[in-house]
């Protein structure tokens, strides 16, 4: 798998571990009345609320990075291996929730300069969680349903961390698309026909 790829796919998984965070936000800054506690109008909503409506839509795409994730799995091509040994690793997802994302939330969103900051902390964790293997330890891809996983597969030699839909267990085949060597997206199978 080339570079590119593995980069952008780290990058999907980045953007759908936003989506909890995302909604959240556009929940706590998404204005319809005004401080008179009347409707702002149909005229104003759009306005006031551009930042909200961004949020939503980096989460609509998030969902839709998810379906085509699962889409390109459904058509790999890569041998289906047998898990020998699996460890279930959904600990690691415990970390990230206190240190981030309960803090971004307190932001002020009224005030332009936090929004900037808010921006550039998302690119900053982005491109530290992709350089550093960590676009997995959100504990908001468990409310998508995602597992964390190291197993240990029959006639491969590294132990490899996978995070699924499924839940693994000794024994399960799976098909697979490659994150990057040492991490893949998988789900499980019950196809012998395609044999590592």
């Amino acid at each position: 798998m080339n570079r590119y790829n593995s980069t952008w796919r780290k990058i999907q998984f980045y953007i759908m571990s936003l989506w909890f965070l995302l909604l959240l936000i556009s929940i706590i800054t998404f204005k319809i009345i005004d401080s008179k506690n009347n409707f702002i109008g149909w005229e104003n909503l759009l306005c006031e609320n551009i930042f909200p409506i961004v949020c939503m839509v980096f989460a609509f795409v998030g969902i839709l990075f998810m379906l085509n994730l699962k889409y390109q799995l459904q058509g790999s091509l890569n041998p289906v291996y047998k898990i020998c040994h699996v460890e279930n690793s959904n600990y690691e997802y415990l970390t990230f929730l206190t240190t981030y994302i309960i803090p971004l939330v307190c932001f002020d969103f009224n005030n332009v300069k936090y929004i900037i900051a808010f921006i550039l902390i998302l690119i900053i964790t982005g491109i530290i969680f992709v350089k550093m293997d960590l676009y997995i330890s959100n504990p908001t891809l468990v409310l998508l349903g995602y597992k964390l996983y190291k197993i240990r597969l029959k006639d491969y030699n590294d132990v490899i961390t996978v995070i699924s839909s499924n839940k693994l267990i000794n024994g399960d085949s799976i098909e697979w698309i490659e994150m990057d060597q040492q991490c893949w997206y998988v789900k499980r199978c019950n196809n012998e026909d395609r044999k590592a």
